[in-house]
């Protein structure tokens, strides 16, 4: 590698390096000096300095040892050799006959925030085979159609006809037992519509706990006498320039669930905020779509929030420049 490339390479530190892979700094150490998973490099005082590489190798290792494998067997693993272990977790065809074999509920997730939440705790989901935990929309629909899994959660900022559609799609061609839609922001009416025995909806925020909870009682039908049928509208929306968002909606879920070493948590107070604010901007520019009626007010929404997204995003930057964390190498 060139002297110049490496000067405009990224480095980070191990406490960052800690923050990014949920590995604990002794840890790092250890399976760096005792198993050579990798090898750091250091900085003039001596001080370990990580590459975007290193991270994602770690992640891909703790990923394995989440999931049962021992350090020391996979350690020492070419890449190629390491992406052979990674792919058996993405065949879906080998996870569709494990979930027929051992009869456990099979569970498909989509959304930004969700499958970095699940994939940290999926030791603790022995009542269920997860089939599909990203978000990759299109990868997410072509798998459930094939694997038909028997749960389906969905994670939206807003529920709108796309969704709507989506979601009765999704019922009519895998026959899920129930279907989960988790939201920041919807109408009342949408809500109506979109429940019935089949399809439920949380309104976010809510815990991993509530959701599971929520999915063990798949057998039981839900009570619903608003059931009404998904009618598809299709109206002009009011065109609206915001300001260009800083951060997509899988960099501020890493961001999120990142460790602070900040004691009051600015980051992910801020990070919170930007989320919601970004929802709710998307709500607003739907309603101006569906409400022509209140066009001009709901533009007005639309056109504050955005604003006061991007005064915030400016300050969740700041904030994140002076953690250490480099917001290019999220993702």
């Amino acid at each position: 590698m060139s002297s110049s490339r490496k000067e405009n390479m990224s480095y980070y530190s191990i406490g960052a390096v800690s923050r990014l892979t949920g590995i604990t700094v002794h840890t790092l150490r250890v399976w760096e000096q005792r198993y050579s998973a990798i090898e750091a490099e250091r900085t003039v005082s001596g001080r370990r300095k990580y590459t975007s590489h290193n991270v994602d190798r770690l992640m891909s290792l703790k990923f394995l040892v989440d999931r049962g494998c021992q350090i020391s067997s996979i350690a020492t693993l070419s890449e190629n050799e390491l992406k052979k272990h990674l792919s058996q977790y993405n065949d879906k065809k080998s996870m569709s006959s494990l979930v027929k074999n051992k009869g456990k509920p099979s569970v498909a997730i989509y959304g930004e925030y969700l499958p970095i939440k699940i994939k940290k705790i999926n030791n603790n989901l022995n009542d269920f085979t997860i089939v599909f935990c990203g978000a990759d929309l299109d990868s997410f629909k072509a798998d459930a159609s094939r694997i038909k899994p028997d749960i389906i959660i969905l994670e939206f900022p807003v529920i709108d006809e796309h969704i709507l559609r989506l979601v009765k799609e999704l019922h009519r061609v895998t026959k899920s037992r129930r279907i989960i839609v988790i939201y920041s922001f919807a109408r009342s009416v949408d809500i109506k519509r979109i429940n019935d025995d089949i399809t439920r909806t949380m309104k976010a925020p809510v815990t991993l706990e509530e959701i599971f909870n929520t999915i063990s009682l798949v057998d039981s039908p839900i009570s619903n006498n608003n059931e009404t049928k998904i009618e598809v509208k299709s109206e002009q929306p009011i065109e609206f320039t915001a300001p260009a968002k800083r951060f997509s909606r899988k960099t501020l879920a890493v961001l999120g669930d990142i460790s602070s070493s900040i004691a009051c948590e600015c980051p992910q107070h801020l990070t919170e905020l930007v989320t919601g604010l970004s929802n709710f901007e998307d709500y607003s520019a739907e309603c101006v779509s569906q409400s022509p009626k209140d066009a001009e007010l709901h533009a007005y929404l639309q056109s504050i929030t955005a604003n006061c997204r991007a005064s915030m995003e400016e300050a969740l930057e700041k904030v994140a420049i002076a953690e250490g964390i480099n917001l290019d190498e999220l993702i």
